[in-house]
């Protein structure tokens, strides 16, 4: 709990909780695709999934401890000695948090050894209606999922080929009915093989020989993938470049594109290829604007440890709000640490929302001062809630959204005792925050949730 309980901010809570949430980001793929996954049978692996393994690794964990938490072959037996080791060091973060709240969904007051074989039974035995409780329990009503795309343990095959994509196209994916995919949009701007040139042409079976036509097949995606269900595009290329998209001549990037077509043994590098990069990011928000899609981007914090988040500010994506301005975009994660640059974009780009995905469990205190000066400064229809920023294990993410309702209590108690809000508006602003908006902002035609 983020505060002292008191009336006001139980109440607030106890209201809070029962907001119906439209979860804007998650890497769920659904029970069909993970009841299979390593994770529900060995619990490590469940317990540290995403993020928690971040905090171990930054508490001296070495590579090759890491490489064992992660394993899929090794035994629990094999793991504990180094997880209880680094969980004694980490045990008080938020990831943490998020990790003790799944436990006691198993009644699991203590980490021990033989809770973790409690915890492996236990999830051992769902099945898709179990899954999908945990969802529907935690108050979820719409999920906008991340989910086209190879996972991060395959991430080879992103530049090469991307049979998620694949089997979505064909109408081999299944996902829940609440489920709401987004394009996986960067993987088609950083393109350094033919390999994928190669492998775009293949999903609208085209041969592709000049930049323009491979500008075209990626249009024909987007199209079928809107008819299919696709709700928005998603990029997160603040992992691997800058997000500063400069506006090259288009003969610079047909030069870079015609390198890969004229011999498919060549090879693009960065930050050479940058010119192709940047034409190719601009052309798909044209591609958004035609398609009224909006248009997710990751800011600010970096997943996983040794990255640098001065290149994922969202200060750098001002040009971008400017020029496309009739676009919408989604700015994610707080912009973690950079909360000024964030507030300054929300105040003054119309085309701009702040969404609060995975920062409630990245730094609550943080979270809890965004939403306060966001009153104040941003107008409150621009502001989504939550997002959990979860692969594979669901508790986990009814985990996330118990802490983020505690954030927003908080942060909504604070401002009705310092008489900024009255109680009721305080509660409106939640109903937005948490389904109203990002309702509106996904075009998903729930009915609107009234306080």
């Amino acid at each position: 709990m983020l505060r002292k309980s008191a009336p006001l901010f139980n109440r607030l809570l106890d209201r809070v909780r029962e907001i119906p949430v439209v979860d804007c980001h998650e890497h769920l793929r659904g029970p069909d695709r993970e009841l299979q996954d390593a994770s529900y049978t060995e619990p490590i692996l469940a317990l540290t999934a995403n993020y928690l393994v971040s905090d171990l690794w930054s508490a001296g964990g070495s590579d090759q401890e890491i490489e064992l938490l992660q394993s899929e072959t090794a035994t629990t037996d094999e793991k504990w000695p180094t997880f209880r080791r680094l969980w004694a060091a980490t045990e008080h973060t938020a990831y943490a948090r998020a990790t003790k709240l799944m436990l006691e969904r198993f009644n699991v007051q203590k980490l021990t050894r033989q809770s973790l074989d409690h915890v492996a039974k236990q999830r051992a035995s769902y099945d898709h209606s179990q899954y999908l409780n945990i969802i529907h329990d935690a108050g979820i009503k719409a999920i906008i999922a991340d989910v086209l795309y190879p996972p991060s343990w395959n991430e080879i095959t992103r530049y090469s080929e991307n049979q998620w994509l694949k089997e979505f196209l064909d109408g081999q994916f299944p996902m829940p009915e609440i489920w709401h995919p987004v394009f996986p949009l960067a993987y088609f701007h950083e393109i350094r093989h033919h390999s994928f040139i190669h492998f775009v042409g293949s999903l609208v079976d085209t041969n592709i020989t000049s930049l323009a036509e491979y500008e075209e097949a990626l249009f024909e995606l987007l199209k079928k993938s809107v008819d299919l269900g696709v709700v928005a595009l998603k990029d997160q290329s603040a992992y691997r470049r800058i997000i500063s998209y400069d506006l090259p001549a288009r003969s610079d990037a047909e030069r870079f594109f015609n390198q890969l077509l004229i011999d498919p043994r060549n090879q693009l590098a960065w930050p050479d290829a940058k010119p192709l990069d940047d034409h190719l990011f601009h052309q798909y928000m044209r591609f958004a604007r035609e398609l009224h899609l909006p248009v997710q981007l990751h800011t600010g914090h970096l997943a996983d440890i040794r990255n640098r988040v001065d290149k994922a500010n969202a200060a750098h994506l001002a040009s971008v709000l400017e020029l496309h301005s009739t676009v919408r975009f989604d700015l994610f994660h707080g912009n973690w640490p950079y909360l000024g640059d964030l507030l300054f974009l929300g105040k003054n780009y119309p085309n701009v929302t702040l969404d609060l995905c995975w920062v409630h469990i990245v730094d609550p205190l943080y979270t809890q001062e965004l939403l306060k000066r966001a009153v104040m400064t941003v107008p409150h229809t621009k502001i989504h809630g939550f997002g959990g920023d979860y692969s594979l294990v669901p508790e986990l993410v009814a985990a996330h959204l118990t802490i983020a309702r505690e954030v927003i209590a908080s942060a909504l108690a604070d401002l009705v005792e310092s008489g900024w809000l009255e109680e009721e508006e305080a509660l409106r602003l939640a109903a937005d925050w948490l389904f109203n908006n990002p309702n509106r902002f996904y075009n998903l035609g729930l009915q609107p949730y009234d306080i």
